[in-house]
């Protein structure tokens, strides 16, 4: 995908809410800089589940949130409040509100300042520009020397993810691969029930629970990684997702070690997160 098809498609996935298609295109048209990366119907993490912003800029940390008629009824306001004190709090993001029950010309002022605003912030920043390219490429990571959960790092296939830690794979379709640390593996979950497996996330992302719903699989799964060294206590995983615009992709949520405490064969292996930031490592030199 280009930029061009990335971004007519982001604008369409506002086509059937119009007050917020006129924002977000407003917007978007009025600030004319396509260096900055935008994302409409953006997930956040809160710390009990996740929150849905309409316009997310993730290089400058800023949301805007299109607010109709519903949006002022008592019980609602309350709720927006704490919502938004959830993802402040959370990310450390700004978010920006257009209450669109007001004037014309007063919408259009309130936007005409959130334009000037993602240009103050781009201009206070270390701003990278956007490279639809470079997002998703091993090389990109591999010359910064990490990957962190907080820069919503994905690879469009396996084998990206994998050639970031030092391999040089033309194609890999595996749930697992080695890593340079011999006590850690690369792993790419489905967390989802898929077939026998009912692997989940906790709302947090703190916790993975891997199971098999086949009592006597799941007994012989456990038991195997509590007794054979062969199983990995370490993973760095790299979830299997629906992206932004409906592709499949596999994004990095960090490091995970097996608690072997609570793992047991009724509930299934239990990986808490250790590390939201992993090392990457170049590929061999031929």
């Amino acid at each position: 995908m280009d930029k061009k098809e990335y971004i007519i498609r982001q604008l369409g996935r506002t086509k059937n809410k119009k007050y917020e298609a006129y924002v977000v295109s407003r917007i978007i048209h009025l600030l004319d800089d396509f260096s900055v990366k935008f994302v409409t119907q953006q997930y956040v993490m809160r710390p009990e589940g996740r929150a849905l912003t309409d316009l997310f800029f993730p290089q400058l940390g800023l949301h805007v949130e299109v607010d109709e008629g519903q949006h002022f009824v008592a019980d609602n306001i309350k709720a927006d409040k704490i919502r938004e004190a959830d993802i402040v709090n959370t990310t450390g993001h700004e978010i920006l509100r257009v209450d669109v029950t007001k004037s014309f010309e007063d919408i259009n002022n309130k936007i005409g300042n959130i334009v000037q605003r993602i240009k103050e912030l781009k201009n206070q920043s270390v701003f990278v520009p956007w490279d639809i390219d470079s997002e998703f490429s091993p090389d990109t990571y591999i010359k910064l020397g990490y990957i962190v959960v907080s820069d919503n790092v994905a690879f469009k296939t396996i084998k990206d993810a994998c050639n970031c830690f030092g391999h040089n794979y033309s194609g890999y379709q595996r749930a697992g691969a080695p890593h340079p640390d011999s006590e850690v593996m690369l792993w790419f979950p489905k967390l989802f029930p898929n077939g026998e497996w009912n692997n989940q996330i906790s709302d947090d992302e703190e916790i993975i629970f891997e199971k098999n719903e086949d009592a006597e699989k799941a007994k012989e799964h456990f038991l195997s990684h509590l007794n054979n060294k062969k199983h990995k206590q370490k993973r760095i995983v790299f979830a299997k997702v629906k992206g932004n615009l409906g592709d499949t992709l596999y994004r990095f949520r960090g490091l995970y070690k097996l608690d072997t405490q609570e793992s047991n064969e009724n509930i299934g292996l239990v990986w808490k997160r250790i590390e939201r930031k992993v090392q990457t490592y170049p590929q061999p030199k031929c």
